[in-house]
This record gives structure tokens, sequence and C-alpha cells, in this order.
């Protein structure tokens, strides 16, 4: 979500389908955190920890990473550290986010339910617990060198920062992408020193994609946004939305075909890159601004594009890898 001191001036007059109704996390991890004594509940939701496509999100583009430059074994071990590194990250900054913006989120139907915003879990205790995990993630990369606790350390300005970008700017999503795929210059300069052009370009390519997937986020909150004041790429353009999301992808589309070509990539790159396409295309297709089951469901697949993006860069490197 968004947020604003002040609504939008120019914000769109057309009224989409009715705002999104708070909808209980669902799957697997939904059902374990919702199992837990109901005192820990609270604290467990506000980690996210019922709602994992998030953390799929962050540490996904350290993958992708590690598929395109590391060793079989180094890229097993770093890859298990991101995992951690990502999952409290996330949840760290996502927890932040909720304590910043309960006044905001308890007006928005889909965010009521949050634990701050609907007064389950008191902003102070929130506040130290997010502290705490975000100070315990960099120190998981301790498992690998002291420059990797620096590098991940590095990124928690980042993500302190956001909340309060979404308050001055339509495009807080840029910086949630440039943020969100920290784990990816991690990578490149733990193993190789530096980015190198192959890296800065596979990691414009995140950067878009990542814009395109909370922009079609945000569409989910859109007509509620434009009720509390909130600001987002969404309630700017508004119908027009879908087609900010399609240039975006079509960036990310064309900046992974130059990664193929700087990073020497195999043929077995391009059928992987296509199915890409597609599924971003899918995406653009189905998340109607006016729809937000249909942003919802079209969001919620992204998990399986950051997992062909990775296939795709690993096939690019059979006969590479050993």
């Amino acid at each position: 979500m968004t947020v604003a001191s002040r609504a939008p001036a120019h914000a769109p007059a057309e009224a989409p389908a009715q705002a999104p109704t708070h909808v209980p996390a669902q799957g697997r991890a939904a059902r374990l955190v919702g199992r837990a004594p109901a005192g820990v509940r609270p604290y467990l939701e506000l980690l996210r920890l019922d709602r994992p496509v998030g953390a799929w999100l962050l540490v996904v583009p350290g993958w992708i990473a590690l598929g395109a430059i590391a060793g079989p074994r180094e890229g097993v071990m770093l890859g298990l550290l991101l995992l951690v590194y990502g999952v409290l990250s996330r949840g760290a900054a996502s927890g932040l986010n909720d304590v910043l913006d309960a006044r905001f989120d308890a007006q928005v139907p889909r965010t009521a339910g949050r634990p701050v915003a609907s007064g389950r879990l008191a902003a102070g205790r929130a506040l130290v617990l997010c502290v705490v995990v975000g100070a315990v993630a960099p120190l998981v990369m301790g498992f690998w060198s002291v420059e990797a606790v620096l590098w991940a350390a590095a990124g928690a300005p980042l993500a302190a920062v956001y909340p309060y970008m979404k308050r001055i700017t339509h495009w807080p999503h840029v910086w949630l992408g440039i943020t969100i795929n920290w784990t990816l210059p991690l990578v490149y300069v733990l193993l190789t020193g530096g980015l190198g052009l192959g890296g800065w370009v596979l990691y414009g390519a995140l950067i878009c994609w990542a814009v395109g997937t909370d922009v079609i986020y945000a569409c989910q909150d859109r007509e509620a946004d434009v009720r509390a004041g909130v600001r987002s790429a969404a309630v700017l353009l508004g119908r027009h939305t879908r087609v900010l999301v399609g240039g975006v992808y079509a960036g990310c589309v064309v900046l992974l075909a130059w990664f193929g070509v700087v990073a020497g990539l195999g043929p077995l790159y391009w059928p992987g890159l296509c199915m890409v396409a597609g599924q971003l295309g899918w995406q653009v297709w189905r998340a109607d601004p006016a729809d937000v089951g249909a942003c919802g469901r079209a969001f919620g697949t992204n998990p399986l594009c950051g997992l062909l993006i990775l296939v795709a860069v690993l096939a690019g490197r059979v006969g590479t890898l050993g």
C-alpha cells in the first residue's frame, strides 16, 4: 500500500469495481500460522509468515544471480543463507511498513485486518519485533563472510525508507524494485567483486519485473486508496495502468534477452525466456485494473514467473556448470 499526506488532485474520476474486502491468507503457510497459539499469531502475521509470496520475490533475485554466476557447491550454500535472510528481512520490512501505515491500512478493506491496523498487536511491540528481526537478518550472512553481513545490512536503509517514499511520490514501485532485488548485487559482489555489465543488465530486468508486479498489487486497493489519499501509479493512471505494466514487463524481457547475450548463455536459455515472456504477457492480459480479484490472481503467479527466469538461466548454463 502506498501512503500520501494528502489526496492527489488528479485522482482518476472513473470508479472501478467495488473495493476488495479483507480476506484471510490461504495456503499451507496460512494454515500453519492459523494453528499457532492466539497470542503468537499476530506476531507471525506481522512478519507475513502466512503470506510467503513476498519473501519469494525477495529471495529469487539472489537465486537467479547464483544461477547465472555460481558453481553448484557455492550456489547451494549461499542460496540457503539467502533464503533465511530473505524471509527474515522481508518480515521485518513488512512489519515496519505496517507500523508506519497502520492509520491508512485501517481505511483500506483489504489491509484493515492486519495486526497493527486492527488493534490486535500494539504498535510498540510490533516495532520492537521488527527491529530485532531486522538486526538478526544480516547476521545470518555471517556464515558466509563478514563482507556478506555488511552488504546485507546495507540493504536495510533502503527498506526502511520505502514507507516514506510512498508518502511523496506516485512511483514508490521503482524504489521497491531497487530494494527487493538487493540480493542480486549482494551475490554479484560476493562472488565476482562487482556487478559488471551483465549484473547491471540483470538487475535492471528484475527491477522492471518488480515494478510491474507491485503496480498490479496496488490495483487491488485503488478505489480505497483514492478515498484514503494514498498515492501509487495505480491511483495516478487509473484504467490506463495496464499500459504501464505492459511497458515495464516488455522492458524486463528485452533486458533479459540482452543479459543472455552478455552472459553468453546457451541455446536452451531462449525457449525459457519465451516462457517468461508468455507468463508476463498473461499477467498483462489478466490484470484488469477494474477487477481486483483478477489483479490479485495475476500477482499471485509471480513466484512461477521467478521460477521460470531461474530455470531459463540455469538451462542457459548447461555444459558450463561444474
